[in-house]
C-alpha cells in the first residue's frame, strides 16, 4: 500500500496545492495518520523531504497527541463548535 501513498505525496498533493499561494505552502504543516498502510520508512522519507520537521505523526518529528488516536486536532475543534450550537437552545424535557 506505501507505493500508492508515496505516489500521493510526490504527484497528487503538489497538484492539488498549485492553487495555494508559496507563502502559505511554506509554512504549512501535515498531519500524517500513522495507519499501519502509511506507516514504512520509505513513506517517512517522502513526508521529510517535503515537510521537513513540519508534520505531525508517529514517529515525526512532533509525536501524534496523546490518547487522540481516534480523534485529530480538527476533530476536537469541530466538537467543542458542535456543543456550543448545541447547548445554545435550553431543552425543557
Amino acid at each position: 500500500m506505501w507505493p500508492v501513498y508515496r505516489l500521493f505525496f510526490q504527484v497528487h498533493l503538489p497538484t492539488l496545492l498549485e492553487e495555494v499561494p508559496l507563502r502559505i505552502r511554506e509554512t504549512m504543516w501535515y498531519q500524517h495518520n500513522g495507519a499501519l498502510a502509511h506507516f514504512s520508512n520509505p513513506v517517512y522519507a517522502v513526508i521529510a523531504n517535503t515537510y521537513g520537521h513540519r508534520w505531525i505523526g508517529r514517529g515525526g518529528p512532533v509525536n501524534w497527541p496523546a490518547r487522540s488516536q481516534d480523534f485529530t486536532p480538527l476533530d476536537v475543534f469541530l466538537k467543542g463548535d458542535m456543543e456550543a450550537l448545541v447547548y445554545l437552545t435550553s431543552v425543557d424535557s
